[in-house]
């Protein structure tokens, strides 16, 4: 494979011969008669939009979202967008990629140092031995253990690439530690559990092998659905394992959304569950607002994003 072209370098008017991540692709009808084909392309530096004007028949049934595709295309410009015509497209045989990884977005942090943060973390920082346990039942787990270093923290909205599960859960873990400095009256051991476990469901309720979806499970129950019933099995495994700790921790899993109309089923009724749905909020947003300027960096507007629908208002990229 030769030096792949990346999304991120694509400029006006070239013309490219390139394997990339097929993200999106279907019919639609052209304004004079006919159908032409809409597609999104994709590698870990970002996605572009395509048209497939001519020579159709048949595209769709060979090639499918998540299919890594060769396509021949030259770049233009419409609403200041880049997008891309495509004269070519042909599926790949993975086997014939050389180097998977760079057609997926990923952490800045390689994930095996997130992971090892965590587990160094919660040696040094959990206390309580049945809170341990738990912990280390599921993120040493061998079979749990290479989708934490995969998963996604989210679909879409923030942190929605691979290694972004751990990335987001190891930045709760630092925040909580700082402000539970400021209230020392919480339970600490509670909130970390809590932000261990709080989207722990995500794991199944996402697919993250090629592109970011929903499976069945997790569009039938939810990840906080799936959690709580993976974290109840768990303690269960555990001898006398405290009932109020339990308690307390299911109280999270099922509050830390923070409110009815944002998907929980309860509202934050403890110390300990109001700071998780808190932070859990702030990091999300922190996140979703720095990948909203980074990728807007190079937009003939020097001064604000455009409209993002997760904060329902533009954002100033200018910083101080």
């Amino acid at each position: 494979m030769n030096e792949h072209i990346f999304v991120k370098d694509l400029k006006p008017d070239s013309r490219v011969e390139d394997i990339y991540l097929l993200k999106l692709i279907g019919l639609r009808d052209k304004k004079n008669g006919g159908q032409y084909l809409l597609l999104k392309l994709s590698d870990m530096s970002g996605e572009i939009m395509g048209m497939m004007w001519d020579k159709i028949d048949g595209v769709i049934d060979k090639v499918k979202p998540g299919d890594f595709v060769k396509v021949r295309f030259r770049v233009q410009v419409y609403n200041n967008n880049l997008q891309a015509i495509v004269s070519k497209i042909d599926k790949v045989d993975e086997g014939e990629i050389d180097n998977a990884e760079i057609f997926f977005p990923s952490s800045e942090i390689p994930a095996e140092t997130l992971y090892e943060k965590i587990i160094k973390f919660v040696n040094e920082k959990i206390d309580n031995n049945f809170i341990k346990e738990l912990v280390f039942r599921v993120y040493k787990d061998p079979e749990i253990k290479p989708m934490l270093l995969k998963a996604p923290a989210a679909k879409s909205l923030h942190h929605a690439y691979r290694g972004g599960y751990l990335e987001h859960v190891l930045g709760l873990l630092r925040l909580a530690e700082k402000v539970c400095e400021v209230y020392p009256f919480i339970n600490r051991d509670i909130v970390y559990a809590g932000l261990l476990f709080h989207d722990i469901g995500k794991l199944w309720e996402l697919s993250y092998e090629r592109e970011f979806n929903y499976t069945t499970k997790g569009r039938l129950l939810g990840h906080i659905a799936i959690e709580y019933e993976f974290v109840t099995d768990k303690i269960k495994e555990i001898p006398d394992f405290p009932e109020d700790y339990k308690l307390h921790l299911q109280h999270i899993l099922l509050s830390h959304h923070g409110e009815l109309e944002y998907g929980s089923p309860k509202r934050p009724k403890t110390p300990e569950a109001l700071l998780v749905a808190t932070i859990d909020n702030l990091d999300a947003k922190m996140n979703a607002m720095k990948n909203a300027i980074d990728a807007d960096a190079q937009s003939d507007h020097p001064d604000w994003t455009p409209y993002l629908p997760m904060f329902e208002r533009v954002i100033f990229k200018k910083r101080p």
